[in-house]
This record gives C-alpha cells, structure tokens and sequence, in this order.
C-alpha cells in the first residue's frame, strides 16, 4: 500500500489573520480621516470660487453702462453701504438681470444659492454684501452658517465685515 505524502500546507493561522486585520483598520481610519479632510476642504473651496462669481457679478453688473443709468438699479447699489443679503437685490431691476445672466441662474434667490453651497451645515444660510467704508469702496461679501476653517462650526453670524477677520466664515474682503 502506498501512503500519501503530507504536504506541510496549514495556511494562516487565526492570530496572523487577527494582526493583519488590525493593521488593516488602523491604515483605514487613517485614511478614512484625512479624506473626510480634503472633501470639506474641496467644499470650502467650491464656495469661495461661487462666492466669487457672485462678487465678479456684482461688479460687473453694477459697473455696466446701462445700470449706472438705470435709477432703481443705482438705489439699490448704493443702498450697500449697510449689509444687504443676496435676495434682497433680485427683482426686475437691470442690476438683478445682469446678475442673473452673468451667474447663468434664474434668480438671486435663497434656494438658488443655497443650491450651490457645499459647506453649509446648517440650514439659513444667508450671503450678506456691503461696501466696506463707503459707496464705491471695495466690497465685502460673507456666507453665514458656513465655516472657512472645516470644524462645522456654525454658531456665530457675523452682521458686519468688520466681523470677518474674527468670525471664520467664508467671505471675500
């Protein structure tokens, strides 16, 4: 009778299956933190370039020939010297429709803008404009419930741009 070789092939053991199923979750969650980072770091950057289109046309807008001469459109430019919130400029004034052609949106309004924040952790997000010092200075623009730094920290609102510096929110100023 012949007998069968025995191959010495035992494959893992359970504690080398534990310690590589350890090793494995700790390089997850390392992982998994530092992309948890960069996706609020991409969300913050995405706000700022839409809080910058909506800066570039603001100024472009307000600086176009036909609104300067358009007096409701000038009423409501230089109403900016107190803070203002984006809604408060839509209507059917020329200032409103240049905007919204230059935004490619159908209106300033909140759902419009709240549509294209990525940040914003809390609901009432509102995107406050006023010109810092006086009409046709340069001008400040900041989003309320939303958080420069990525923490969602959301408690604060600032009602000024004098506030910015203080309040971590995203703003252009």
């Amino acid at each position: 009778m012949k007998k069968k070789k025995r191959l010495n092939n035992k494959g893992f053991s359970l504690v080398e299956l534990i310690i590589v199923i350890a090793i494995m979750a700790i390089l997850v969650g390392i992982v998994a933190v530092q992309l948890i980072r960069y996706i609020e770091k991409a969300q913050i950057d995405n706000d700022l370039r839409t809080m910058d289109a909506i800066y570039q046309a603001l100024i472009y807008a307000a600086n176009d020939p036909d609104v300067t001469q358009d007096a409701a459109s000038m009423a409501i430019v230089d109403s900016l010297s107190s803070p203002t919130k984006l809604e408060d400029l839509d209507g059917t004034t020329l200032l409103a429709k240049e905007m919204k052609d230059t935004l490619d949106w159908p209106d300033l309004s909140k759902t419009t803008y709240e549509a294209h924040f990525k940040s914003s952790h809390t609901s009432g997000l509102e995107i406050y404009i006023q010109y810092k010092g006086g009409v046709y200075n340069p001008m400040a623009m900041w989003a309320t419930t939303t958080d420069s730094t990525g923490r969602k920290n959301t408690s604060y609102s600032p009602t000024d741009w004098t506030q910015l510096e203080t309040q971590p929110c995203i703003a252009i100023y």
